[in-house]
């Protein structure tokens, strides 16, 4: 017996977010595209915490050439 997750559960949303992400990416003969595995939850409990989450989002693709999962950085 396979357990899945329930119906309109996150991991249910992020499962099939992906699954048409990926499937437009291939459409569009990005064959080469792949997600990080998993993700992350976390509940945001108030307004700082909510903006240091926000400038993470921001900053991020800025740290993108030195993230060890991006397999064309140098090294």
């Amino acid at each position: 017996m396979t357990l899945s997750p329930h119906r309109d559960t996150l991991a249910v949303v992020i499962r099939t977010y992906k699954a048409a992400v990926t499937t437009l990416c291939r459409r569009a003969g990005r064959d080469d595209f792949a997600w990080q595995r998993n993700y992350y939850e976390h509940i945001i409990r108030n307004e700082g915490e909510l903006n240091r989450i926000r400038q993470y989002i921001i900053d991020n693709p800025s740290r993108w050439e030195r993230d060890r999962n991006n397999p064309i950085r140098s090294r």
